[in-house]
């Protein structure tokens, strides 16, 4: 992180986080490469690797502290250029055109999907991770206080963007215990993704624009300024709600993580008609709704180059590897967190699919957290395989806490045959058709 100036856009946003975990896992399957221990560098993993020999409690503190440093000083806040950080995203990407782009919500099933097509995805949504030592992720006014001392510089530097602060206690308690969450939403087209559309997106190609409508009751702290208590997983807003000290919420917002904020729709449209590009939107209501459909099509497209599709293999929120879904012939399953609803969205494709392999990732996020769905219900998900279900590179003793998977997926991943399928992407036409009227997926035209 440079002293005085700007913030590096790789220092203002978070790497664990599912936005700028998923773009560069894509980006890398664009590139034909794997998402080896969630992009981060060898070392950092071995660390992590390391992480398993330490009792539980310790382990979990080592967790939260590593989370903590990935936050930024608040008093840096004024520093941080969110269009340099748009061009950062952009610069992610293979320098070529593409057939399509997609923009908006946050997705892991529609990030297969997108590999699958050869096509790129531009966030909405990144996450500002602001450091917060010592926090009590318990307590709502202090975190709201925190927000609306140190938000305004954030806002005052980057006209272009909504904060939605977000304090889940219940999922991020040890995170939460280091750092504020600032997740910022654009709202107009960031001069990075507007020439990046110009570029690299093939002429008369569609714009798709992903638009997960989920909401969240949120409190007002500033004209672009929500702040929202929990989030998408195992509670309800209103379990959130019930608990003592939050505050009480006077509108309802666009859900911080996966959420889209609508008035970037406007500035997608107004640029696609003057530059004579179609617009697709994907619509949905809740971020683990596209996964059931897109283990269709991918099954559908892995037949169809003379495949079986009888491999299923389940991620787990940023636990997951789009290349190695696409050069083993797996379906992909993306659970959007290792919670009971997820878990009963797989059980459900289970009843109606069945498969000869079923392999399933967890992401571990250090608590027993109300709504997690454990350890035994995920491997007897995976028992209803034909042939062989397992938990693949999960010790099941340790989770959740079991942070040593994430430098341990990629080498479980790698030890699975390569399927040798013909490369050939899959058409967007093909995928869309797919994806209309599943799982409450509206594909609007136009």
């Amino acid at each position: 992180m440079r002293r005085g100036g700007h913030v590096r856009p790789e220092d203002a946003v978070a790497s664990f986080d599912s936005a700028s975990a998923l773009l560069l896992a894509l980006a890398r399957a664009l590139d034909g490469q794997d998402f080896p221990h969630l992009g981060q560098a060898r070392w950092k993993a071995a660390l992590v690797r390391a992480s398993a020999l330490l009792p539980p409690p310790l382990r979990c503190r080592a967790y939260a502290v590593a989370s903590g440093r990935e936050g930024l000083p608040a008093h840096r806040l004024g520093d941080v250029d969110l269009d340099e950080v748009a061009g950062w995203v952009a610069r992610a990407y293979p320098d070529r055109r593409f057939p399509a782009v997609l923009v908006g919500s946050s997705n892991g099933a529609l990030t297969h999907l997108a590999a699958a097509c050869d096509i790129p995805w531009l966030p909405q949504t990144l996450l500002v991770p602001v450091r917060r030592r010592g926090a009590d992720p318990q307590d709502m006014t202090a975190a709201l206080e925190f927000g609306a001392r140190h938000g305004p510089a954030l806002l005052a530097r980057n006209p272009g963007v909504e904060l939605h602060q977000m304090q889940d206690a219940n999922q991020d308690a040890l995170s939460g215990s280091q750092m504020a969450y600032f997740r910022v939403k654009w709202t107009g087209l960031p001069p990075a993704y507007e020439r990046f559309l110009a570029e690299r997106l093939a002429p008369g190609a569609p714009l798709v624009v992903v638009r997960d409508t989920s909401t969240w009751p949120v409190t007002r702290v500033g004209a672009r300024h929500v702040f929202q208590v929990g989030a998408q997983g195992g509670m309800s807003p209103r379990e959130y709600l019930d608990a003592p000290g939050v505050p009480a919420p006077d509108e309802t917002s666009a859900e911080a993580e996966w959420g889209f904020a609508d008035p970037l729709l406007a500035a997608l449209r107004e640029w696609a008609r003057r530059s004579a590009h179609p617009v697709v939107e994907l619509r949905y209501g809740h971020p683990q709704d596209p996964a059931a459909a897109v283990a269709d099509v991918f099954r559908a497209w892995a037949r169809a180059r003379g495949g079986a599709g009888r491999r299923l293999l389940v991620s787990s929120f940023v636990v997951h590897d789009p290349w190695r879904t696409i050069t083993t012939g797996s379906v992909p399953f993306w659970t959007f967190f290792p919670v009971q609803d997820a878990a009963r969205a797989l059980a459900d494709h289970l009843e109606r699919t069945s498969y000869d392999d079923v392999d399933v990732l967890l992401f571990s996020h250090g608590v027993r957290s109300r709504g997690l769905a454990d350890a035994a219900t995920w491997q007897r998900l995976a028992g209803r395989a034909r042939h062989r279900g397992r938990l693949l590179g999960v010790d099941p003793r340790a989770f959740p806490a079991d942070f040593a998977v994430f430098a341990r997926y990629a080498g479980a991943l790698r030890s699975l045959p390569d399927a040798g399928l013909p490369r050939t992407p899959l058409a967007l036409d093909d995928a869309l058709a797919g994806l209309r009227g599943a799982g409450g997926i509206s594909v609007v035209r136009g």
